[in-house]
């Protein structure tokens, strides 16, 4: 199986009729790893860079509010679009996706879970391939 991340990407969008935009993003520096977006005027490559910091936020936080608890996803919400935001397995990197408000959240979360080990798996191959 020879898929790229990018290639993830474009399939979660066909699957999901609100899509916006989504990425996968390395939590050190923010760096996408991959994008895709429907809306040329969205720069998911500079979302993907702030949402890094409110990963790593969060991170802290939990880690000190709730001790050994384990994030399972992020969501933002405003008047127009929901974030979601998936760790990856070994928290180096997170999944970003973007939909419109109009898509059901409860779709949008099966489908980034759906997605995830796909991503996982792909980001581990690399991984090894780079030791």
């Amino acid at each position: 199986m020879n898929v790229g991340l990018k290639d993830i990407l474009v399939h979660l969008e066909k699957e999901l009729p609100g899509f916006v935009a989504s990425a996968v993003v390395s939590v050190e520096d923010g760096l996408p790893l991959a994008e895709y977006t429907k809306n040329s005027n969205f720069e998911a490559g500079e979302a993907a860079a702030y949402l890094a910091s409110i990963v790593k936020s969060n991170r802290k936080a939990i880690k000190l509010l709730e001790g050994g608890q384990v994030t399972d996803d992020l969501l933002i919400t405003t008047d127009k679009n929901y974030f979601l935001i998936r760790h990856g397995v070994d928290k180096s990197f997170f999944i970003f996706l973007m939909t419109s408000k109009s898509e059901w959240l409860g779709k949008a979360r099966l489908l980034i879970k759906k997605y995830e080990a796909l991503i996982n798996y792909v980001m581990e191959k690399k991984m090894s391939s780079q030791e």
